[in-house]
């Protein structure tokens, strides 16, 4: 794997600036630059100036609760940067699949598993160009994106599809030409959920997840990707909010506040000179256990870089004034805090913010990026089960549609419910389809209508699932609609392909997605006839 190319021009005394801008700053300045915040609304809210004005925030980052359109995006950062002193990073998590916060009219990408099951990571390098090309448009310059946690434990209910693979290598092959699409495109790339947490079965927004590998498991598998990616140059990392008895010093001491993975591995053993940032300190997996302000300062200790704390004002200004009040008494040495800085501002700097190059322009949701973004959902579609040959008669075959209301199943994902885009084309396609949408968790009395629906119905029961192989409720629907239809039943995987191989399926597609694109790829290469062409890139 080569080098990731830092396309920025590197100035011979970039050191030399960056070191002079340290000194003329404040410690409150400092505090402000080691940062992220996020806030509500889709203007500059006064609390948000308040932190920019009063505290000196160097860092945000924006959800969908504060985008509508490009338009107002980059009215937005712009505001936002008006009020900065030093220019602000702005970050977004544009992963692409189910945690896409630049929604349609931008370029809407099927996700990392969906890529590395097209077999070819020109794909993932492309869709990293697009993203940063249209973010850079907009005024955002910092994706914190890519997931590189190896998803080898198919109950993991946090990654799952947001991962490449359960194959570290060939997580680490499609990372890398992400972030390099994301370095041509003058964005700013996160490695994350250092050292890695795909192989736990809880969500981290909600307690506190372990990881129990052993030394030499962690080395070979998660840690792999991470150090391929250090050594290519990686901007930032994000450690995860996950206890790893081999590697964190005390006992349920996550990732995120533990020096033994922080300092002593990331930055000495593996020689990451580039940003740390939290994840959000207000997640489930902190507050369990600590106020977010202490979190933020036991980070900072740990050998974070910047200090991520999303939603609440109140806890924002908290960590504020705290980590002013221990750097002022010494509780933080001033060599801690300075190292942090520099990181920050050598990656502001690489990103050309200090020499004002806020915005750079380039056409967003163009034909040409659309184009590739449907070209990769329609090479990731794979075929899992077809014992029926129920794919060859789909074509021909009126179809019952049974699909989720609401598609978003973690705090991670926003929610895309509605009419399925493939309801939508197979009916302007003059395509036979019913269709029943049922809850996240169906009941009983949502089970015995489905099968009255389709006890008679004379056509193929296409079934979308979203993690079915996870939830009970989804497993015992499954198990009603195959027993009275069974071999005209197939599923198809929204989600994780694990869904694909349940007990009972003869029948199934992995989509690994619930976008738009997605589902547009599979109805239309279904009315066409075209055989399905992608590759599980994990184990089913």
């Amino acid at each position: 794997m080569g080098a990731i190319p830092h396309i920025f021009e590197k100035r011979c005394d970039m050191s030399e600036r960056i070191e002079n801008l340290l000194k003329s700053m404040s410690n409150e300045e400092k505090i402000g630059q080691i940062m992220i915040c996020g806030f509500d609304g889709t203007s500059p809210s006064p609390n948000i100036q308040k932190l920019i004005r009063e505290y000196h925030l160097g860092n945000v980052i924006l959800f969908k609760r504060n985008i509508e359109d490009p338009y107002q995006v980059k009215k937005l950062t712009s505001e936002l940067q008006k009020i900065a002193k030093i220019p602000l990073t702005i970050a977004v998590d544009q992963e692409g699949g189910i945690v896409t916060r630049l929604t349609e009219p931008f370029t809407v990408f099927p996700g990392n598993m969906a890529t590395a099951a097209t077999d070819d990571p020109n794909n993932a390098y492309l869709t990293g160009l697009v993203m940063a090309k249209e973010m850079r448009a907009v005024g955002l310059n910092w994706n914190l994106a890519p997931v590189v946690d190896v998803n080898d434990l198919p109950q993991n209910p946090g990654i799952g599809v947001r991962s490449y693979s359960d194959d570290p290598r060939t997580v680490a092959r499609y990372a890398s030409e992400f972030v390099r699409g994301l370095h041509e495109g003058h964005v700013a790339a996160c490695a994350k959920h250092f050292p890695g947490k795909g192989h736990s079965a809880k969500d981290a927004h909600f307690e506190m997840p372990v990881v129990d590998r052993d030394l030499d498991d962690l080395v070979r598998i998660e840690l792999y990707p991470f150090k391929e990616l250090v050594r290519d140059g990686i901007d930032s990392i994000m450690p995860s909010h996950v206890y790893y008895p081999a590697l964190c010093e005390n006992e349920n001491l996550p990732a995120t506040l533990s020096n033994g993975v922080m300092t002593d591995l990331l930055k000495s053993q593996m020689n990451f000179d580039g940003v740390t940032v939290t994840d959000d300190l207000e997640m489930g997996g902190i507050t369990a256990n600590l106020d977010p302000s202490e979190a933020a300062w036991r980070s900072l200790m740990a050998g974070a870089d910047m200090l991520m704390v999303c939603h609440t004002f109140e806890k924002q200004v908290k960590t504020f004034e705290i980590l002013i009040q221990m750097v002022k008494f010494g509780d933080i040495p001033i060599e801690r805090l300075n190292d942090a800085v520099r990181r920050v501002l050598t990656m502001k700097e690489n990103l050309g913010l200090l020499d004002g190059k806020i915005v750079i322009d380039s056409e967003i949701g163009s034909k040409e990026n659309s184009d590739i973004a449907y070209s990769i959902a329609k090479n990731s579609i794979t075929a899992v089960r077809d014992m029926d040959g129920l794919i060859e008669k789909l074509p021909n075959s009126k179809v019952f549609l049974i699909f989720p209301k609401d598609l978003a199943l973690t705090k991670v994902e926003e929610n895309a419910g509605g009419i399925s885009e493939i309801e939508r084309i197979f009916k302007e396609k003059g395509k036979e389809i019913e269709s029943a949408y049922v809850s996240s968790k169906p009941n009983e009395s949502e089970m015995k209508e489905i099968v009255k629906k389709i006890n008679n119905f004379n056509g193929i029961v296409i079934v979308g699932t979203l993690n079915a192989h996870l939830i009970e409720e989804w497993k015992r629907l499954i198990d009603a609609v195959i027993s009275v239809r069974n071999d005209d039943v197939l599923i198809l995987a929204l989600r994780n392909p694990y869904d694909c191989v349940m007990d009972g399926v003869r029948n199934s597609v992995a989509l690994y997605s619930y976008s738009k694109v997605s589902q547009r790829a599979f109805a239309e290469m279904i009315l066409n006839g075209q055989r399905f062409t992608g590759r599980a890139p994990v184990k089913l």
